[in-house]
């Protein structure tokens, strides 16, 4: 008799599920609160920038020590840094709802530098988010100085084949005939007149 009793509550949890399921796929939203995506995509996209700069913060130092020259130091600062990373980027793939896909090509500033191949291959950005999680958590536990920097480099590895894909590349100021004749002491009030 428990048997069954535990069964018919099994059932009705899953029963009861699938309607929760069926009531959320079929909501579509079209703006309120907590749709960020929607009412706050500028905004979604400046918590996922200082997301990502904060993240690489965290990653100096873990950076550094995979140069043979650098000491392995502050073992407990490493782990936590990388801990913290596994969780960031577990979150990641989330700050990116379509309607964030405002990069322009033609602009020297756009809104944002993730491309529009995120939205095209999602699974694919979803996936390596996910990849450099487990690489930073599989840092997060890893002991010696040989074994940790090996580490550093798979977990940066990890980073580094989603920006390739995904993030606009950078390009440095090109220096323009006109640059050479630019009076600086003018425009430093320098220049006696």
């Amino acid at each position: 008799m428990k048997h069954h009793r535990l069964a018919f509550l099994a059932l009705a949890v899953l029963a009861s599920g699938r309607i929760t399921l069926a009531a959320d796929s079929s909501t579509v939203p079209a703006n309120g609160p907590g749709w960020t995506g929607l009412s706050k995509p500028l905004e979604m996209i400046h918590a996922r920038q200082e997301l990502m700069e904060h993240m690489e913060e965290l990653m100096q130092p873990i950076d550094t020590i995979s140069l043979p020259s650098q000491p392995v130091r502050d073992l407990e600062r490493l782990h936590f840094n990388a801990e913290v990373v596994s969780a960031m980027l577990l979150s990641v793939p989330h700050l990116f709802p379509p309607t964030t896909n405002l990069y322009d090509p033609k602009s020297r500033e756009p809104k944002t530098i993730a491309l529009p191949a995120i939205w095209k291959n999602f699974d694919s950005f979803y996936a390596l988010a996910q990849g450099a999680s487990k690489l930073a958590g599989e840092f997060a536990n890893t002991k010696g100085d040989r074994a940790l920097r090996a580490a550093s480099l798979k977990l940066r590895a990890g980073c580094d084949a989603c920006h390739e894909l995904y993030l606009r590349k950078y390009e440095p100021p090109k220096v323009l005939p006109s640059d050479f004749l630019f009076d600086f002491d003018a425009a430093l009030g320098l220049k006696k007149k």
